[in-house]
Order: structure tokens, then sequence, then C-alpha cells
């Protein structure tokens, strides 16, 4: 029964608005890239490595797993690597995913940075890869900047404005990164300079720290989306729920990742269905599927077997990551037909 229900997960057309491109790199990527621009890794041995630049067990906190980063991001060194390392995840969600709407997100400021690449020209190449490849199979995607706290506000205000200067090349923007140590409420002006801009907003919200973060973030940054949310549930009083649901603000769930950086005890006291159940908009991500180790077929089992997710279920989180794209209204008409919701 098992093995029938991971084949028909596997089989089903799905919808990601949450996943970074930085977490999208596989070990034989990294590998072959460090060769080939002669780059510093702790081994070359790929098993060796995947035990440095892969999780498989929580760790202590959300700051710890962060800098696993360090080995995906030292291989963004050249235009054609960030050609290689976009195609490979598109081709990755495509065909072992069947995934049909992908929105990929990244920093610049992270991703780029002590790199000798013009992040204007950066972006065309990952936009561009994403365009030919939608030409060639059946997906439609969209790419998000990611301005990171702990970079400062200026970082942030300088991603935002090349965000609004690229227009053409992004569907939104994220803020992202420790929320405990970089409150929300030091970007109110960059989501208000975003929302001038007519570019949409998603925000990491409560993926650690308390659910007053959560209240500060819908109350000072007016997001149309939150990626993790989790801490909501913990508000005795029901109001982070109850703000999230009246702002109609869709949840970017990502359960094995909040198992992970310990955001929640065990993947069944996950929230994932408790805010489905207080009806709030919820769709469901793999986040950092190479290192976190896991992708949309694992998330979608994860949530049947352990939170008692129906099949009509997972098709609401499929509507309602459809809904909440921040992708133009062709593109998600296309995907409307792809994955059968229409």
């Amino acid at each position: 029964m098992k093995k029938e229900i991971h084949e028909h997960i596997r089989a089903m057309p799905k919808a990601e608005l949450h996943r970074h491109l930085e977490g999208c790199v596989s070990v034989p990527a990294i590998i072959r890239l460090a060769r080939k621009h002669r780059l510093p890794l702790p081994t070359f041995d790929e098993k060796e490595l995947e035990k440095t630049a892969k999780l498989h067990a929580p760790m202590a906190s959300l700051p710890a797993v962060l800098k696993m980063f360090a080995i995906a991001q030292s291989v963004f060194v050249s235009y054609e690597a960030l050609e290689e390392i976009t195609f490979e995840a598109l081709d990755r969600a495509s065909r072992l995913e069947n995934i049909k709407l992908l929105e990929l997100r990244y920093s610049p400021d992270f991703m780029l940075g002590g790199k000798d690449l013009d992040w204007k020209k950066a972006l065309e190449v990952i936009a561009g890869t994403l365009k030919k490849f939608e030409r060639s199979r059946d997906l439609v995607g969209g790419i998000i900047l990611i301005g990171s706290r702990s970079y400062g506000l200026d970082s942030v205000l300088k991603t935002a404005d090349f965000a609004l200067e690229n227009k053409k090349l992004v569907i939104g923007f994220d803020l992202a990164d420790d929320e405990t140590a970089y409150p929300s409420r030091l970007y109110a002006g960059a989501a208000k300079k975003l929302r001038e801009g007519k570019i949409p907003l998603t925000v990491h919200s409560g993926e650690e720290g308390s659910y007053e973060q959560v209240i500060e973030t819908v109350e000072t940054l007016s997001p149309r989306r939150i990626g993790h949310g989790v801490k909501a549930a913990e508000d005795p009083s029901g109001l982070a729920i109850k703000m999230i649901k009246e702002g109609g603000i869709t949840v970017e769930a990502n359960p094995w990742s909040n198992y992970l950086t310990n955001s929640v005890p065990s993947l069944e006291k996950h929230p994932l269905k408790k805010f489905l159940d207080a009806g709030l908009k919820v769709c469901i991500g793999a986040d950092d599927p190479e290192i976190l180790d896991t992708d949309l077929n694992k998330e979608y089992r994860l949530a049947v077997e352990k939170l008692g997710f129906s099949e009509g279920e997972i098709r609401r989180t499929l509507e309602f990551a459809l809904e909440g794209s921040f992708l133009e209204k062709d593109k998600k008409q296309q995907a409307a037909k792809a994955l059968a919701l229409t």
C-alpha cells in the first residue's frame, strides 16, 4: 500500500513556491565545479562530502544549518556555473518531481558575495536559463530575489532597488535570514518601496523565535506570503493565525526543513494540518532539496504519512500554491492545465 502511495505521489503534477537556488546544488555538481575552477573543498570524495554538505538529522538551530550553505555557495563562481546549476535545478524538478510550476529564489549578496560577477548579468543568465527550459519542458517558473537580513539594512535596500530595476526578470522579493537578530520592523521601508513598485513580497517569518515575530511581520510588512510560519501555531490567543487568515496570506510550509532546523520537535508536531484546518492558505515546499536531502515527493509523503493528509487536502495545497504564485496570469493559466486544476 505504501509503495502505491509513493508511486502515486511521484506521478502527481506539483507546484513549488519555496525553493532556494543555493540549496539546489548537488554534491556531484559541487565536486565537478570545484575541480573545473580549482576551488578548495573539505574532500573531493562524494560520500565524504555528503557528510558535510548534506543534512540528514536535526541540528541545534537555524544559524547552524545556514553555515552548511558555504560549501554550495563557493561554486557560484562563473556565469557558466550559474547556468549549469540553474539548469540542473530545473531538470531535477521537472524530471524527478513532476513539478509544473516552480518559483526559484536566491540572494544576490549571499550567492555572489566575494565573486567577480555582475548582479545584472547573473540575473540575466539565471532568468535566461529558465526561459529556455520553459520552451522545452512542461514547466513554468519565475525568479524571486532575496534580501538577506544578516547582511544589513543597506544590503536589503540595495537588493530591493535591484529588483525594482529588473522587474521584467523577477516576479517577487523575499526577506530571509535570521529574524530574531534582525526583526521585520527594520525593513518596513523596503517593503513599502516594493509595494509601491508592484513587486509582491514573501517573508521568512516564524521559522524560529516566537509567534510575536509573525504578528510583527504581518503588521509591519504586509506580505502576500509567509515562508515557514510554524511559530504562529504557538500563539495561545490564536491572534497570529487569525492575522494570517484575515490578511489572505499564503503560508509556504516546509515540513522536513522545519524538522531539521528544530523549528518543530517532530514531524508529527508540524502545524501544517492545523493551519489548513484553521482555514489558512497553505502550500508545501522543499526549501533546499539538495542540502536537506528532500524533494516535493518526500514532502507530500510526509504530509500523508506523518500528518494524515488526504489526497483531497494535498490537492488543496496545490490550489493554494497556484493561487498564491507570483507568476503572471498566462503562466498561471498554463500551470493550472498542467496541474489538472481547471
